[in-house]
């Protein structure tokens, strides 16, 4: 029994001891035969799943949390969460405040189980072994919002900029940029970007078409998340191109615009990266070149009415050589181009009316020329310009400009009636513009034979001693004939009566002015360019700047310190052309630059750059006249006069620069207006009237027919507009007519501008006005001088001068004899029955009287065929008046034409009083006497016969000239 209580004692402490034992022994985390707990986790995720799972062996449980440790005491983002506690299951989660990145992909961490009765009884640590796995919760992202680059045009370049872009995830395919992107591409432009970020363009820029880009790129992560838009700029920079740049190749001009910049927008490039070159001064040359003109100059403005008027040249010269006017014919055929093209086989006479005569030895002849040197055997013949020449029988040359051996030489004989000794009657002058082949104007100035001397181009020619040559001769030899015939482009031979000597070339703009010398200034100033270059900057001139032109002034150098003063400059050259109507078609204009380098004094010669001006045509002005086409008057006003247009309204419109019409009435003059009657007026019953005062005191004439009337005469539209309004109407006998047409039409530019033709339709009704009172009522009518009331006044003023009309004298006394008007009778106290009765009479005795003069004539004409009248001249028959003279020099008598008749045919068959030859004092075979005898032929001394000396020029072409003499 003690052996066994000893036993039960054993057990029983074995029992406790176990007992204790078991309660102090520590967990142990069940790894399944791992060596650690491994756990993978999303950046994204909050619970993690370990392998092998959290457990420990059942036996060392309970545990009731796990401690998670790390080696290195980095903070842990981790916790196990226990779920059993006998299992010791648990979970791992990442903390509330933590989150994970995959930039720590790993985590090494220690894991013990804590006991639940003692947390100081621990399991052994555990390694566990976290791994972080990346996700694309970032997007990619560009260094900066916004780039600029700088591009030069006109070439392809490669690499203009880098862009750069991240990305906070990690590796592939989240953390790498795979691509950039331009997203405004769609506007194709000429851009391209690879998947480094390098920019670069596809095709060559131009600064003129886009001076800059504005592009928009993103950035794509492999897994192609976009990033935010960055915006690039790309400048580009204009090509540095030495010279003058920004010149606009076209240039409107319209005419009478004034003065017009040529380079408003012209800068001057200087490329320092291609020539080292400090400039020391820059020099610019703008030249205008005007190839239809002689030196920009147009030769027809030489002698138009502005050069006349502002040069003080002499109205009285003459154009001998019109090209619009010459006709063409078989004989003397011309070809109208620049001038007037002479071929060598053609020639124009010059008309009677322009020049008549002999040309004196003080003249001027200008004249614009265009010649080439041609031939060896050309230049040795004659080639007329000018020639006057004996018309019939011979051959000499009076005066003559020609064209010989590339020399101007000119001929000038004295005439039979000078003074008999050896002068100058030759001259010659070597000058290269002969036979340049280019437009040269030239003026010859003859100041008698012993003053000669010419001017070219408006300048005048430096004589010396042997340029020009003088030849001397005798005077003509006096003969009976004396015509002469002048001829342009060749001389007129009488005596083979044909045309030699022709000129080879263009002629244009020939004047003559006869009897006395323009003086040279005057010839300078008419060859002063109406188109030219202007500086408009004279005033912003700075020190060291200046600005010189040509004579011509078509060309303009520029001189300054920097090119950009130079290109300053240059946007203040202007254009200018002052004719009224300068020839359409365009000028070219061409610039050059020259810098002088401060180094070395090297110049460089900079781009040239060219342009043309276009001046436009001239809007040609619309003249219009206007009215009411319908006017109503009375039997009685057209007694008294009515006028015919009394509201009439003359303008003027012209298109302006930009197209618009304006109103320019102001700035035009009318030639001429007329208003003629439809059909024309019956000359017994119808008269017009004119404010003669105010007509007077402006520069118009007044004229009537039988069809209307004519205002003629430069003079401004405000005055023809209102001497038309105050013409007035009258018509005697108004109850024939029903209606009257009349139509009016004016002119102005010379008759080049005509208006529309308003036609006015005045309707005549009613009866005339009567009144029973003896006093007649007086008639005011409004002559621009005052209001007349007496009918002497009216007279004058509305009734016909009639040696003024232009018809025969039979109608003038015609209408002298008519009654007059009952209205202008009744003024002078005559009731209307008693007008009507004196009408009446008259009108009797005028029938009564013609017809009796009629009777007369017949009888006349009868007694004429039978008695034919001598030829003889008639000796005047003396008559005396019986001592009674009459002071007739104020009377004005109207002689019918009837009585001339009666008296030069019919007196004579009936009157005693004949003369003594028989024949009438009338008779009309009073003519002159001719002679048949032949004048004698006259020579000078020392000519006998047909002997010729000295210089005679006849031109036989044949005959050798001699007797030449060379003075200085």
């Amino acid at each position: 029994m003690g052996t066994a209580v000893y036993l039960a004692l054993c057990f029983g402490i074995v029992l406790g001891s176990a007992k204790h034992h078991h309660a102090l022994r520590a967990p142990v985390i069940n790894l399944q035969g791992a060596e650690e707990l491994i756990a993978v986790v999303r950046e994204d995720e909050n619970i993690i799943s370990t392998v092998p799972d959290f457990s420990i062996v059942v036996e060392t449980g309970p545990v009731c949390s796990y401690l998670v440790t790390s080696p290195d005491n980095e903070p842990i983002p981790f916790e196990a969460q226990l779920v059993d506690k006998t299992t010791g299951a648990a979970i791992l989660r990442v903390k509330d405040a933590a989150t994970l990145d995959c930039k720590k992909p790993e985590y090494n961490l220690q894991v013990q189980a804590v006991k639940c009765d003692n947390e100081n009884i621990r399991s052994e640590a555990v390694s566990l072994k976290v791994r972080v796995k990346d996700t694309n919760n970032h997007a990619p992202e560009i260094e900066n919002p916004w780039y600029t680059f700088h591009v030069e045009e006109g070439k392809v370049v490669d690499m203009i900029g880098v862009l750069k872009a991240s990305d906070k995830d990690c590796g592939h395919p989240f953390g790498e940029i795979c691509e950039f992107e331009i997203t405004n591409g769609l506007k194709e432009l000429p851009f391209a970007i690879n998947n480094k970020g390098v920019l670069r363009t596809t095709q060559p820029l131009n600064y003129t078409q886009s001076k800059s880009y504005i592009l928009t790129v993103v950035a794509n992560d492999c897994a192609m998340r976009k990033s935010k838009s960055a915006l690039v700029t790309i400048h580009v920079d204009e090509k540095c191109v030495q010279g003058v740049n920004g010149v606009n190749e076209r240039v409107n001009y319209n005419p009478g615009s004034g003065s017009k910049l040529l380079l408003p927008d012209v800068n001057l490039e200087f490329c320092e990266t291609d020539a080292v070159c400090e400039p020391k001064h820059v020099e610019a040359v703008v030249e205008l070149r005007a190839g239809h003109v002689t030196q920009g100059c147009a030769r027809d403005t030489v002698y138009d009415n502005q050069t006349i008027q502002s040069c003080g040249l002499s109205p009285a010269t003459v154009r001998l050589l019109n090209e619009k006017e010459i006709e063409t014919s078989a004989e003397n055929h011309v070809v109208e181009m620049e001038g007037v093209e002479f071929d060598g086989t053609r020639g124009v006479v010059v008309a009677d009316d322009k020049f008549k005569g002999l040309i004196p030895d003080k003249f001027t002849l200008s004249f614009s020329m265009k010649h080439a040197a041609g031939t060896k055997e050309q230049q040795n013949n004659k080639q007329n310009i000018l020639c006057e020449s004996d018309d019939f029988n011979m051959n000499r040359h009076h005066f003559s400009a020609y064209i010989r051996h590339c020399k101007l030489e000119v001929v000038l004989r004295r005439e039979a009636n000078a003074a008999a000794d050896f002068r100058a009657a030759e001259w010659r002058w070597s000058m290269p513009e002969v036979c340049d082949n280019e437009w040269h104007s030239y003026s010859l100035l003859f100041n008698g034979i012993d003053d000669v001397s010419v001017m070219v181009d408006g300048k005048a020619f430096k004589a010396d001693e042997r340029n020009p040559e003088i030849l001397d001769d005798w005077p003509l030899h006096k003969t009976k004939q004396l015509k002469t015939k002048l001829v342009v482009g060749a001389c007129w031979h009488g005596r083979q009566q044909q045309m030699a000597q022709y000129f080879r070339g263009q002629l244009s703009s020939i004047y003559l002015l006869s009897g006395t010398v323009e003086s040279q200034s005057a010839i300078k100033c008419a060859h002063t360019c109406p188109e030219q270059l202007q500086f408009t900057g004279i005033d912003e001139l700075l020190e060291g700047q200046s600005a010189t032109f040509s004579p011509e002034q078509t060309t303009v150098t520029l001189k300054a310190g920097t090119p950009k003063q130079i290109a300053q400059m240059l946007r203040r050259v202007a254009y200018v052309n002052t004719q009224e109507k300068p020839t359409p078609g365009h000028r070219t204009f061409h610039v050059s630059t020259e810098v002088t380098c401060k180094q070395d004094e090297k110049k460089m010669k900079l781009q040239d750059a060219k342009g043309y001006v276009f001046v436009q045509h001239v809007a040609v002005p619309t003249l219009s006249i206007s009215s009411s086409s319908v006017l109503t008057s009375s039997q009685h006003n057209l007694k008294i006069g009515t006028a015919m247009v009394p509201d009439l309204h003359i303008t003027v419109s012209q298109a302006n620069a930009d197209g618009e019409i304006e109103d320019v009435t102001t700035q035009h003059k009318l030639d001429y207006c007329k208003m003629h009657l439809r059909p024309a007026r019956d000359m017994d019953v119808e008269y017009f009237s004119s404010p003669a005062s105010l007509i007077a005191s402006m520069n118009i004439e007044f004229e009537h027919d039988k069809d209307g009337i004519l205002l003629r005469g430069e003079e401004s539209i405000q005055g023809y507009k209102e001497v038309l309004s105050k013409v007035h109407y009258f018509n005697t006998r108004p109850e024939s007519y029903n209606k009257r047409v009349y139509a009016i039409q004016c002119a102005m530019m010379k008759g080049r501008v005509l208006s529309n033709e308003l036609v006015v339709t005045m309707t005549i009704e009613g009866a005339p006005t009567t009144t029973t009172t003896t006093e007649a009522p007086t008639v005011f009518l409004n002559t621009g001088d005052g209001t007349l009331d007496s009918l002497e006044l009216i007279e004058r003023h509305f009734e016909p001068e009639f040696d003024q009309l232009g018809s025969s004298r039979l109608q003038n006394i015609l209408e002298m004899d008519l009654p007059r008007p009952k209205a202008l009778l009744s003024h002078h106290g005559y009731d209307v029955g008693q007008g009507a009765i004196a009408g009446g009479a008259v009108a009797v005795v005028v029938v009564v009287c013609v017809g009796f003069l009629l009777v007369l004539l017949v009888i006349g004409v009868l007694k004429m065929r039978d008695t034919p009248l001598p030829r003889r001249r008639r000796q005047k028959r003396v008559q005396s008046d019986g001592g009674l003279h009459w002071d007739d020099s104020g009377m004005n008598i109207t002689v019918n034409p009837l009585d001339d008749v009666e008296k030069n045919e019919v007196v004579d068959e009936f009157s005693d009083e004949e003369s003594s030859d028989g024949e009438s004092d009338c008779s009309y075979h009073d003519d002159e006497e001719v002679s048949d005898e032949e004048e004698a032929p006259e020579v000078l001394p020392h000519l006998e016969g047909n002997q010729r000396a000295g210089l005679e020029w006849d031109d036989d072409e044949t005959l050798p000239t001699n007797a030449r003499s060379y003075r200085v």
